[in-house]
């Protein structure tokens, strides 16, 4: 048996407590009105009451009541030792292994080691054992079920690669109490390899695993960890000389515990170098860049924002295509007999409206209900019908 808070055994010292008490007794003394002492011997008066304990059982009752608080505060638990709870199981195993494969598991070397722990678990699966392999990240991806052949697992984890999205434990522990309550062999494990990312957990959600079932954590992560990230790019479009132009701001984030200093961002459109500024972060914050406006003169233009190198060069760059904004086009259409140009149209006003926009820009056309023809309505995005005469 272990203790979580040991210190808490510190309190022992609050079972003498009770012992003062049995050991102090107040007597009750009555004042009794004398004359002169002045002729009488001094006496010291020293009471043996005070020096024994007349209720043994109550004193017992007491120490062990406040021996069993300071346990619990102190938090008991029992280990079992891995080695004697297998010696003492025999029979096939039902294992399942979580391997995760979300982005963050592209740190370093933390995937190469992450396949190397579960090529170990496969390894060790001897006789009538059955494994189970299952890919995780947001959801769960059970790619090899229940089976006695070792290269059949070997294969997929050599195929197994890092994916692009969070981490979500939830989905993956629920897959494994499925899997493991149709299993009918008399050991069964879970095997969950991460680097345990704390926001793995969307809420707490309890997922207990059968009965006898154990869960073996294995972490490849590293303390001490830095990562710089692109975490958005937003855009602001505008106009100028005729051409249409994009501001591209970028979002940059520092999760590390050291500042960073001067970082690059560049910012590059169909391979071009567009700008590169510095940039300072506090750490675990986050900062902005903005970029001069880009000219985007033609369809599906693609750009990059790239800020600094590290472990995880996957969110080191953020890509996104441009395209100039297509023209909104309308039709309006008004009553019979009424001019469709010139100052006196009932739809002059709302025309010159939309036709001020810039972004995105709007296209109008005015016609009478007489001279609408189907084709009229090819193409358009908005038909505006007026009842003015």
């Amino acid at each position: 048996m272990s203790f979580l808070a040991p210190l808490f055994f510190v309190g022992l010292a609050a079972i003498a407590i009770p012992i003062l008490v049995h050991l102090i007794q107040r007597e009750r003394k009555d004042v009794v009105a004398f004359p002169s002492l002045m002729f009488i011997q001094r006496i010291p008066y020293q009471s043996v009451e005070r020096r024994k304990i007349h209720n043994w059982p109550l004193l017992l009752m007491r120490i062990g009541a406040m021996a069993l608080l300071i346990a619990a505060f102190a938090r008991p638990f029992f280990t079992i030792d891995p080695v004697a709870a297998a010696a003492a199981s025999t029979g096939a195993r039902e294992v399942v292994i979580l391997l995760d494969r979300s982005a963050s598991m592209g740190y370093g070397d933390h995937w190469e080691r992450a396949k190397a722990e579960a090529l170990q678990i496969v390894n060790g699966l001897s006789g009538n054992d059955q494994g189970t392999l299952v890919l995780f990240a947001t959801g769960a991806e059970e790619t090899v079920r229940a089976t006695t052949d070792r290269s059949q697992l070997e294969a997929a984890l050599a195929n197994a690669e890092v994916s692009a999205y969070a981490t979500r434990f939830a989905p993956a522990l629920r897959l494994a109490q499925s899997l493991l309550l149709r299993s009918t062999l008399p050991r069964r494990e879970v095997v969950l390899i991460s680097d345990f990312q704390r926001t793995g957990w969307e809420r707490r959600e309890e997922i207990p695993l059968p009965d006898g079932a154990t869960l073996t954590p294995i972490s490849v992560a590293e303390p001490g960890t830095t990562d710089l990230s692109v975490t958005s790019a937003a855009f602001q479009r505008g106009s100028f000389s005729g051409e249409e132009r994009i501001s591209v701001v970028a979002g940059v984030t520092n999760r590390s515990a050291a500042p960073m200093t001067n970082v690059a961002v560049t910012l590059d459109v169909d391979g071009r170098t567009i700008d590169s500024r510095p940039v300072s972060i506090e750490p675990n914050a986050s900062a902005s860049v903005t970029f001069p406006p880009v000219t985007v003169a033609e369809a599906n233009m693609r750009g990059t924002i790239s800020a600094g190198t590290d472990a995880l060069a996957a969110n080191n760059q953020f890509h996104f295509v441009l395209s100039p904004s297509r023209p909104i086009s309308v039709l309006i259409v008004q009553g019979e007999g009424t001019p469709t140009s010139g100052a006196a149209s009932p739809s002059l006003f709302i025309a010159t409206a939309l036709e001020t926009s810039v972004a995105p820009p709007f296209v109008t056309d005015v016609v009478t209900a007489a001279r609408v023809t189907p084709q009229a309505f090819e193409g358009r995005s908005v038909v505006v019908v007026t009842n003015e005469t």
